[in-house]
């Protein structure tokens, strides 16, 4: 699959958040440093996962949402520009410290080597254990290290939600819970074996549907001082298909993806028994020969050559193709209630760019 390029409506509003993301630990190093020079190791370790890569998605669906529900209308003096820019901004960066939050941990709970094509934090402490041979056990050493720098960005992220708004603070705690009771049941039907199309939709809604598109989108809208209620509803209608497509994709990837673009292996998810529509589609549809193959989903041992027989398997059944009509029926949808958001032109064709992305993209 050709490389799809980022529009500029990601790009743009990715530059200043990255800018964000390196004041705040700049600061932090500097307030540290002055403590105890090994306080600022942990920063180095979040800036390190920071800096390994990102789409900024969910900063580019809040900032858009923010500036078509009248953001703009609010830019005055050159001075209140500056205010108003660093208050959304400070929010879209909030979204950034608790997105890599939430992948230290599933990398922590996926036992994972590489996030981004970088080594993972729980990994990388567990090497240094072995390498300086300190005591004690390498991997629960790695583990308790990522615990605590993902801990560290959950509070780096509330930190920069401080002064929004009473609804705009009630989406953001909402939205919290929904991605940590989505990663419960994703790892609770991994290990249960469930595999259906009821739990995989509801752990795509709550992981990438609410989380990634609808609730940044949300709460981008509140931070107006009187958000519509009928914009929330129109959100949320473009945002779920958009969600539930962008998790589509994510699934097709996850097995015949570019390991090198995708910056992880190829096939954990198969290995860990991820509940996703594509499996669900496949155990629905497959034969007895073809159900034989799909019992070893959920094996961790699965070789490379085994995991290229079980997506085989995805294309025989019709799960590979049937996917791609979903995502394909998914960004209709989503595209018929991007015509009808209440929202200025500008934001409008932004948010359009961006749904093209999330469906083509191919990281």
């Amino acid at each position: 699959m050709p490389e799809v390029p980022p529009p500029a409506a990601l790009t743009d509003v990715a530059a200043k958040v990255d800018r964000r993301l390196s004041e705040v630990l700049e600061d932090e190093r500097r307030r540290w440093r002055e403590v105890d020079p090994r306080l600022v190791e942990v920063v180095d370790e979040l800036a390190r996962m920071l800096d390994s890569g990102g789409k900024r998605l969910r900063a580019a669906f809040c900032y858009w949402a923010w500036r078509g529900a009248g953001g703009n209308a609010l830019l005055g003096t050159d001075g209140e520009t500056v205010d108003i820019e660093r208050s959304i901004i400070d929010v879209c960066t909030a979204f950034e410290f608790l997105q890599v939050f939430a992948l230290i941990h599933d990398d922590v709970m996926d036992n994972s080597a590489t996030r981004r094509g970088a080594t993972t934090i729980h990994r990388a402490g567990a090497d240094r254990v072995v390498e300086l041979g300190w005591r004690g056990e390498p991997r629960r050493y790695g583990e308790g290290v990522a615990i605590l720098v993902g801990d560290l960005a959950h509070v780096y992220a509330d930190r920069l939600m401080v002064g929004v708004s009473p609804q705009a603070r009630q989406l953001w705690d909402e939205l919290r819970i929904e991605l940590n009771l989505g990663q419960y049941l994703d790892m609770r039907s991994a290990a249960a074996g469930t595999v259906d199309y009821d739990t995989a939709r509801r752990v795509a809604t709550f992981k990438s549907a609410l989380y990634t598109i609808v609730r940044p989108l949300q709460l981008g809208a509140c931070l107006q001082e009187s958000p519509d209620p009928e914009l929330l509803h129109q959100l949320d209608r473009f945002g779920r298909p958009l969600g539930r497509a962008f998790q589509l994709r994510d699934d097709a990837l996850g097995v015949v993806g570019n390991e090198g673009e995708l910056g992880k292996p190829v096939g954990d998810d198969l290995r860990e028994g991820k509940p996703t529509e594509l499996l669900a589609h496949a155990f629905a549809t497959a034969d007895d020969d073809q159900r034989d193959a799909l019992a070893n989903v959920g094996r961790m041992d699965l070789t490379t050559n085994e995991v290229d027989e079980l997506v085989q398997v995805l294309v025989a059944t019709g799960a590979l193709a049937h996917n791609e009509a979903q995502i394909n029926r998914l960004i209709g949808e989503a595209r018929t209630a991007l015509s009808k958001l209440t929202l200025d032109q500008i934001a409008l064709d932004a948010l359009s760019n961006l749904a093209e992305y999330v469906a083509a993209r191919n990281r």
